[in-house]
C-alpha cells in the first residue's frame, strides 16, 4: 500500500509531521480479508487511510478531521473474546466426549477446537474526539464528538497489528499537542542539520547521534 504522502493530495502549505503504520493484516484467499491502515498527521489534519482486499477487488476507506479541532484520542490494540464463540466451542468439545460412542463426537470435538481457537480476537482501534458545532437557539454550542479513522479486528492467529502501533499508543497524544502548538515550525527541529541532507526523523523518537542517511552529527 501506498504510504499517505504519496496517496492522498495535500492542501497548499499542508505538511505531513507524522505517519504510523498502524494495520498489517495480510490477504489470505477465504480465510482472511486483507487490510492495510495508515496514520498520518499533518500541520493542518489528522488523516486515516484503509485499503483494504477482498475475493472481489480493493476498497479504499478515507477518513479526516481538521487538527484545530482536536482534542483528545481513542486508542485501542489488543485482544478481546467473544464469550458466545468460546462458550459454544466448549459447549461442543463436551458434547463430542459424551457423544465419542455414537461416532460422531470426534466432528464435534474438532469443531469445539476450532470454535475455542478463534473466540479470541484481535483488533485496533484509533479515533479522536473532536469539537463540533451545534446550535442552541441562537448560541453556536461546541460539543466533542468521536471521529473514527482507523479500525480493524479478527481472529488472533491472524497478524493484525502493524509495526508502529508501540509508537502510536505512546505518542500520538503528545504529536498532535506539539503539531497544533507549533504547526509546520515543528519540522525545523526534526530535519538533519545537514541543509543538503533530505531525512526528517520521526518527532516522537529522540535525535540520533548521527544522521543515518549522511552521517551528520546530530547532537543528539
Amino acid at each position: 500500500m501506498a504510504t499517505i504522502k504519496d496517496a492522498v493530495n495535500l492542501s497548499e502549505d499542508e505538511t505531513i509531521i507524522r505517519e504510523y503504520h498502524v494495520i498489517d493484516r495480510a490477504y489470505i484467499p477465504i480465510l482472511s480479508r486483507g487490510v492495510e491502515g495508515r496514520l498520518a498527521i499533518t500541520n493542518k489534519r489528522v488523516i486515516g487511510r484503509s485499503e483494504i482486499t477482498v475475493a472481489g477487488g480493493k476498497r479504499i476507506e478515507f477518513n479526516a478531521v481538521p487538527l484545530d479541532r482536536v482534542e483528545g484520542v481513542n486508542l485501542i490494540s489488543g485482544y478481546s473474546i467473544s464469550w458466545k464463540i468460546l462458550i459454544g466451542g466448549i459447549a461442543a468439545i463436551i458434547f463430542g466426549i459424551i457423544s465419542l460412542a455414537w461416532g460422531i463426537g470426534v466432528i464435534f470435538i474438532i469443531v469445539g477446537i476450532i470454535a475455542v481457537i478463534f473466540a479470541f480476537r484481535s483488533e485496533v482501534i484509533v479515533g479522536v474526539r473532536a469539537a463540533s458545532i451545534t446550535r442552541g437557539g441562537m448560541v453556536s454550542i461546541p460539543e466533542p464528538q468521536s471521529y473514527l479513522l482507523l479500525s480493524e479486528s479478527g481472529f488472533r492467529v491472524f497478524k493484525i497489528q502493524g509495526p508502529d502501533v508501540d509508537a502510536l499508543m505512546r505518542g500520538l497524544d503528545m504529536v498532535i499537542m506539539e503539531v497544533k502548538e507549533r504547526g509546520a515550525e515543528v519540522l525545523k527541529d526534526l530535519k538533519c542539520p545537514n541543509p543538503e541532507c533530505s531525512y526528517v526523523r520521526a518527532i516522537d523518537e529522540k535525535p540520533p547521534k548521527h544522521c543515518p542517511e549522511c552521517g551528520t552529527a546530530w547532537g543528539g
